[in-house]
């Protein structure tokens, strides 16, 4: 998935005018990374591919609503 992807599902989206929070309307993710996580100097002597590597991590907290 892409940060635009991860960024959109771990935002809450009520309504402008509602004081409090729907529960459809919170967050189905929670991010576990700040930003991407890049590969270690040790990891891309190991492997050159991993240069251009980014990692990005997200938690589950509630199911997609259909």
């Amino acid at each position: 998935m892409s940060k635009r992807a991860l960024a959109a599902l771990a935002k809450d989206t009520p309504p402008a005018d509602l004081p409090v929070l729907l529960p459809d309307r919170q967050p189905e993710i929670r991010l576990l990374t700040r930003g991407a996580e890049l590969p270690t100097d040790e990891e891309n002597e190991q492997n050159p591919r991993a240069r251009s590597a980014r990692l990005r991590a997200a938690e589950r907290v509630r199911e997609p609503s259909r």
